[in-house]
C-alpha cells in the first residue's frame, strides 16, 4: 500500500497527473532580459518580426496550451535572439528531424538539442522537461550552438 502512494506522488509531481495539466496551463513570464539583451517589446518591432502572431498559431496548435515567441536584441545590433517557449512535453529529437537538418548539423551541448544554420535553417537550440519546451535560436549569421545553447539554458530557467 505505502509504495502505491508514493508512486501515485512521483506521478504527480513528475507531471504524470492533474498537476501536470496545471503547469501545462500556467502562463510564460519572458525575462526583461536574456543574454545581456534587452526584451523587444516595441509594437511595431514585434509586428515585423511576427512575434505575436507566431505565439497564437503555436498556441493554437498546441492545444490551447500557453505559448510565448520572444525576441532579445536590437535589429541594428550584432546580437538577437527568437525565444520560443511553450507549455508542455515536445518530442525534440521528432522536431529536429522534421526541420530537415542533417545529422552532422545536430549537435547536443550541455542539457540541449542545438542545429548548426544551414540554408535557410537559423541557429537553434532546444531544451525541454515535461512541463516547458523553449527553443531558442539566433536571427543573426554566423553565431554557432556554443553562443545559442547558454541563452536556451537561460530561457528555460528564467520561464520554468
Amino acid at each position: 500500500m505505502g509504495i502505491l502512494v508514493v508512486l501515485a506522488v512521483l506521478g504527480y509531481v513528475w507531471g504524470l497527473g492533474p498537476l501536470n495539466r496545471l503547469n501545462t496551463e500556467r502562463g510564460i513570464t519572458p525575462p526583461a532580459k536574456l543574454a545581456g539583451l534587452d526584451r523587444i517589446t516595441d509594437k511595431e518591432i514585434r509586428d515585423q518580426l511576427q512575434l505575436d502572431q507566431t505565439r497564437e498559431a503555436l498556441s493554437r496548435i498546441n492545444n490551447g496550451k500557453q505559448a510565448t515567441v520572444e525576441a532579445y536584441g536590437t535589429l541594428d545590433g550584432d546580437r538577437m535572439y527568437v525565444i520560443i517557449a511553450l507549455r508542455g512535453k515536445v518530442d525534440i529529437d521528432k522536431t529536429v528531424d522534421d526541420s530537415g537538418a542533417t545529422p552532422d548539423k545536430v549537435k547536443k551541448v550541455a542539457n540541449s538539442t542545438c542545429v548548426e544554420s544551414s540554408g535557410n535553417l537559423p541557429t537553434q537550440c532546444y531544451r525541454g522537461s515535461n512541463t516547458l519546451t523553449v527553443i531558442a535560436q539566433s536571427a543573426n549569421e554566423g553565431v554557432t550552438v556554443d553562443q545559442v545553447e547558454p541563452v536556451a539554458e537561460e530561457a528555460f530557467k528564467a520561464m520554468k
